[in-house]
């Protein structure tokens, strides 16, 4: 099992060795993002889609998509999350 310091939560933990499909950003996101953080932004990520009611046909909605993605899990730029962080409950609670 290959590990990683992960920026999301400040621990080490498993790396993520399943296929992303995100590109250029997918490399940056296996090198500092453990499968723990990854597994609760998926399903952050249902949550953003409803909530902004993204469009993912449009070339803006993904990027927007992208841009929290990059906030939630702590890596460069910043997104409003204000919206959607106060109603996040993580599985089983």
């Amino acid at each position: 099992m290959t590990e990683v310091a992960c920026v999301t939560c400040g621990q080490t933990g498993e790396a993520i060795t399943a296929p992303l499909f995100l590109g250029k950003l997918e490399q940056d996101i296996k090198a500092k993002v453990c499968t723990a953080c990854w597994k609760k932004w998926e399903g952050m990520r249902v949550m953003v889609i409803n909530e902004y009611q993204v469009n993912l046909g449009d070339e803006s909605g993904r990027e927007l998509v992208r841009k929290q993605m990059k906030a939630f899990l702590k890596l460069e730029g910043q997104a409003d999350t204000s919206k959607i962080a106060e109603n996040f409950r993580p599985e089983g609670t």
